[in-house]
């Protein structure tokens, strides 16, 4: 009796362990994998979003024998809401589209004016979708040119434009990377505004629709980041340039290495700073007229390169000191030039500002804190830049011109 109890109950734990390990099983050679999404507004007036999705056709990324078409392709919907749309697409392909690997999030300048927190809703909320995707907005152009768009050094052009914000963070700091996550937590503090990377092109749009187009040494059309773009509540308030943008990264602290170029003293011609460190510092110390005074530090190390100024010795330590006094000037200028246009013409908290108060200076947060849209414009702050020049390459003087 017990060997037969045993038998049957072995046999049902066998049916159950069958029954629930592969319940929810999905078969690569039924997957389409999303890698970008472009979200553009709907100009036919039918519906609030046109979303854009480019796939992977695996058949001609990875050179299957063949496989001399496009590495991917773009399937384009409507509807009122992301998900609506990306639905509807399941009438244009016969793989279910897959978001688990999809790398970059692409919006259109028309639709960020709107507001972009209904779409970090759609993603931060689907269990399916990653929330590390990175963010970007269009301007003069929509997101489903941009998805359409070959590039050469990449065979899927979402992940070059991905990687491009993030080397450009590493070695110069135009822009800097911005996750779906990053905007999610914003929208729920009132201490910081959202600042998003720009993406547009260089050349024109539709000479890149084609595998052709990156048959040949020089393209005709490239993506090219931009700048940054900032936010209230969510909504597109306006565009930094690319030095403000900058000092945007510098306020940050998203400068991991970057290149400033300066003027010879007495004579025509510029030598090279490389900054390889840099550290940021904000606080929030009790200002007059009830406002915070907000004090901005940064640190850097740098090293000389490329000197074109005759007569410059570099070994001379009077001469170095010169220079890091200069590059700390130059510094504290793109700093303040990013301050002033947020602060005076954009009027959105994207410095951080709100949160240096909340940290520093709890109790005067809770007396602002409700009226910090007005408050911000009007709260000063203090930038100090302190540099050193730990090398000055191989060479102490420069090469007669």
């Amino acid at each position: 009796m017990v060997p037969r109890l045993l038998a049957v109950s072995f046999v049902a734990m066998s049916i159950m362990l069958a029954a629930t390990g592969c319940w929810d099983i999905q078969y690569l050679d039924k997957l389409g994998v999303v890698m970008a999404i472009g979200v553009d507004k709907d100009h036919s007036g039918k519906h609030r979003f046109k979303i854009t999705v480019q796939t992977v056709l695996p058949q001609n990324a990875v050179g299957v024998k063949g496989g001399d078409g496009s590495p991917v392709m773009t399937l384009s919907d409507t509807g009122d809401t992301l998900f609506e749309a990306m639905r509807k697409m399941s009438a244009k392909t016969s793989r279910r589209l897959y978001f688990s690997h999809t790398q970059l999030l692409i919006i259109s300048e028309e639709v960020a004016r709107e507001g972009i927190y209904p779409i970090m809703d759609l993603i931060e909320r689907n269990s399916n979708v990653r929330s590390d995707i990175s963010v970007m907005i269009t301007r003069g152009m929509h997101a489903e040119q941009l998805l359409q768009i070959q590039t050469q050094m990449e065979s899927i052009p979402a992940n070059q434009m991905r990687d491009s914000v993030v080397i450009n963070q590493k070695i110069y700091g135009k822009t800097y990377n911005v996750q779906v996550r990053d905007i999610a937590h914003l929208s729920e503090s009132a201490g910081m505004q959202a600042a998003v990377p720009v993406i547009g092109i260089d050349g024109l749009a539709d000479a890149g629709n084609s595998k052709n187009s990156v048959d040949v040494i020089s393209m005709k059309v490239k993506p090219e980041l931009k700048a940054m773009a900032v936010f209230h509540k969510g909504k597109l308030r306006g565009y930094l340039t690319p030095e403000q943008s900058r000092g945007l990264a510098w306020i940050q602290n998203k400068i991991k290495n970057t290149a400033v170029k300066q003027g010879c003293r007495k004579h025509q011609g510029h030598y090279i700073i490389e900054v390889i460190k840099s550290a940021t510092k904000i606080k929030a110390r009790k200002g007059d007229n009830g406002l915070p005074l907000i004090e901005v530090e940064v640190r850097l190390k740098a090293a000389m390169h490329e000197v074109v100024c005759p007569d410059m010795h570099v070994h001379d330590e009077t001469v170095l000191r010169q220079m890091e006094k200069k590059l700390d000037e130059t510094v504290e200028a793109e700093i303040m030039n990013a301050i002033s246009k947020v602060q005076k013409e954009l009027r959105a908290d994207a410095l951080g500002w709100g949160v240096a108060t909340y940290h520093y200076q709890p109790k005067l947060w809770k007396q602002l804190y409700r009226d910090w849209e007005h408050v911000f414009p009007d709260v000063p702050s203090r930038v100090k830049c302190i540099s050193e020049i730990i090398s000055t390459g191989v060479r102490s003087d420069t090469i007669p011109q």
